[in-house]
């Protein structure tokens, strides 16, 4: 016996130097190990028992490195992988790359005076310091659109054009991030402001476009400037050639997911702007709400995207709008059917309906302005809406481990892994579970397992475990598909078990192995 289940904490990271290992779970075999290969490591670093028993299969060499000498150099490695894997400007913080000079103003002060300090210092907005406390943005696109455009003087007021209160940032936000957020809310200025509320400076969308390849960006202003939805279809159909090109240009994979997110975000908002703004349009208080992968802003070239309607319980949108959405939207990629309800529709389905559990426990509102609060499950509803998510969670069973040329899960061999089923959907189901259970609210599934563990309803070490899995399947999903797309084929998301290297099956086995003795212990009674 080397490592018993359930046993207690994990001190030392085993490498077979001859030999072999078999793991058993429940006495039921998931795994032959051979020489090369590790085990142990997941469990010593998050702190948490072994979910499996490592027994010698033969006369068996296994070195044991304690965990005060395996620690750091994993953390060194894991740390060299990510500076290797990513670009260093988007990791950067954003008070290093603020570059034009800084123009203040007052609401009351005269805009054309304003205007000329903007061309004398060579920007294109200026920063409002509002009276109430707060900042606003008054940009050459306010001037154009809200005074040249409607025939008004230069004598006018500042806070007549002005767009407030702005969206700020903190000096220590990556430069990566703030980009997507700013593509998403559609600006091009963001002031920088310390935690005492101190103005640092304007950060403008051309200071970080400069760390960007140009094809994303040039796509994501050719959805904006589409006039008709057969520009946004042939702008869809771009997207997987994209995604390879900028991987190509030297984009990490895990960084490719968000990219593609803010690019099908606009190509969504896009859509619905030319449908309403041809049509009838929707009922106030009407939103469009995306789900699942896309609300979490991990889309892959083969995601489902998908989303769904809320709508007022007394002006539901006109069957005749739902329809020309739907048909908008179906050549972008976005999957039907478009089902619209309000929130006491959505909320009433919580126990039996996969949709309306996205509606409620995995949505990003995308367009529209609820004029009611959004559907939230309560009381009953809440107790049906966590039971069907523990339902989803922790019932799929995980693979068990790889023989020579195939896969093995509790039904047999397969020569093929369907990686997101396997890896991706289960890690994600349990963060939207503890989520939910911790009223955490949207984010991505790593920062909903931080939050849920802030709220006491993970541990530390298993929001950490489960976090870095996700992030190794994920990173093994887009790099799957974009070798397909590479090969002129569709993207999937079955991997080929017989021609997976080593350290992919090594890596694969700690992910099946944490994220399993993880749901057990997580598992309601």
């Amino acid at each position: 016996m080397i490592l018993a289940e359930g046993g207690g904490p994990v001190t030392h990271l085993r490498v077979i130097h001859s030999g072999g290992v078999d793991i058993t779970h429940e006495g039921r075999l998931l795994d032959l190990l051979g020489p090369g290969d590790a085990f142990g490591h997941a469990a010593m670093l998050s702190g948490l028992p072994p979910g499996f028993e490592a027994r010698a299969a033969e006369d068996t060499l296994c070195y044991r490195i304690p965990v005060e000498v395996a620690r750091p150099l994993l953390d060194r490695a894991r740390r060299s992988e990510l500076r290797s894997g990513r670009t260093d400007v988007n990791y950067q913080p954003v008070i290093k790359l603020i570059r034009a000079a800084t123009v203040t103003c007052k609401p009351s002060e005269n805009i054309g005076f304003v205007a000329e300090r903007m061309t004398a210092a060579g920007v294109s907005a200026a920063i409002v310091e509002l009276e109430e406390g707060g900042w606003g943005v008054l940009t050459d696109r306010d001037l154009r659109a809200r005074v040249l455009a409607v025939g008004r003087s230069g004598a006018v007021r500042v806070d007549s054009a002005m767009t407030a209160p702005a969206y700020t940032v903190s000096p220590d936000r990556l430069a990566g991030e703030v980009l997507y957020e700013m593509l998403e809310r559609g600006i091009r200025h963001v002031p920088v402001v310390s935690e005492r509320g101190r103005l640092v400076g304007m950060l403008e969308d051309s200071d970080l476009y400069a760390a960007q390849p140009r094809s994303w960006v040039r796509a994501r202003r050719n959805i904006e400037r589409a006039r008709n939805l057969g520009a946004l279809s042939e702008a869809a159909g771009q997207f997987p050639t994209l995604m390879l090109d900028l991987h190509h240009s030297s984009v990490p994979a895990l960084e490719l997911a968000p990219v593609l997110s803010a690019l099908v975000d606009a190509l969504t908002r896009r859509a619905i702007e030319l449908v309403s703004a041809n049509g009838a349009g929707a009922e106030p208080g009407t939103v469009w709400v995306s789900l699942g992968s896309q609300a979490r802003r991990e889309l892959t070239p083969a995601s489902t995207r998908r989303g769904a309607v809320i709508h007022h319980p007394e002006l539901p949108p006109s069957a005749e709008w739902l329809a020309e959405i739907e048909a908008a939207l179906t050549p972008c990629g976005i999957v039907g059917p478009l089902v619209a309800r309000d929130a006491g529709g959505w909320a009433a389905r919580a126990g039996d309906d996969e949709l309306a559990l996205s509606v409620l426990a995995d949505r990003r509102v995308l367009w529209g302005t609820p004029s009611q609060p959004l559907p939230i499950a309560a009381g009953a509803a809440r107790t049906a809406l966590l039971a069907s998510l523990a339902a989803t969670a922790f019932t799929p069973a995980l693979p068990t481990g790889f023989d020579a040329d195939a896969v093995l899960t509790r039904e047999g061999r397969h020569s093929r892994l369907n990686i997101r089923s396997s890896a991706i959907v289960p890690i994600a189901a349990i963060a939207r579970w503890a989520a939910t259970s911790a009223d955490a609210g949207e984010g991505s599934t790593p920062e909903r397992l931080r939050a849920a563990a802030d709220a006491g309803v993970l541990s530390g070490g298993q929001a950490e475990t489960l976090s870095e899995a996700f992030e190794v399947a994920l990173e093994l999903r887009i790099v799957h598909q974009l070798e397909q797309i590479a090969a002129g084929h569709t993207p999937d998301d079955l991997l080929d078990a017989a021609a997976m290297t080593a350290l992919t099956r090594g890596r694969l086995r700690e992910l099946f192995h944490a994220v399993g003795t993880v749901a057990r212990e997580l598992r309601p009674a």
